[in-house]
């Protein structure tokens, strides 16, 4: 598995940052997780990018899952969409998951903001 995990980050050509900033995050819709819906989960945003976010959980969430979320950093929300593309377990019963971002038309999304104001909100060491 780490080698799976390893090969996905290499394949990755945005600039991305490494955090060990906390966030909180709100799951706003999931119809996979309905045992979520409206749950505040305090996490570590340790991977950041303009088009995804590794965040570590304390919940299996399921891979494939689509999550409407709102991420509170720096304090400022954004309201993003995303599919979890990859789950592995971390320590203490938590999860490392990786939420791919795309835009959607039928809700608010601030998917645009997080990507054009990306390097301006974020100070964080630049990774490798």
């Amino acid at each position: 598995m780490k080698k799976i995990a390893k090969k996905f980050f290499n394949k990755r050509n945005d600039d991305r940052f490494i955090s060990a900033e906390n966030a909180e995050v709100k799951i706003l819709f999931s119809s996979e997780n309905p045992s979520l819906l409206g749950k505040k989960m305090p996490t570590t945003a340790i991977d950041l990018s303009p088009k995804s976010i590794r965040l570590q959980v304390d919940h299996a969430i399921e891979i494939n899952s689509v999550l409407d979320i709102s991420i509170k950093l720096n304090d400022r929300s954004y309201n993003l969409t995303g599919n979890v593309r990859w789950r592995l377990p971390s320590h203490n019963d938590q999860y490392h998951i990786v939420l791919v971002f795309r835009e959607r038309m039928d809700i608010r999304s601030d998917f645009k903001a997080w990507k054009a104001n990306f390097d301006q909100n974020f100070e964080f060491a630049k990774a490798g």
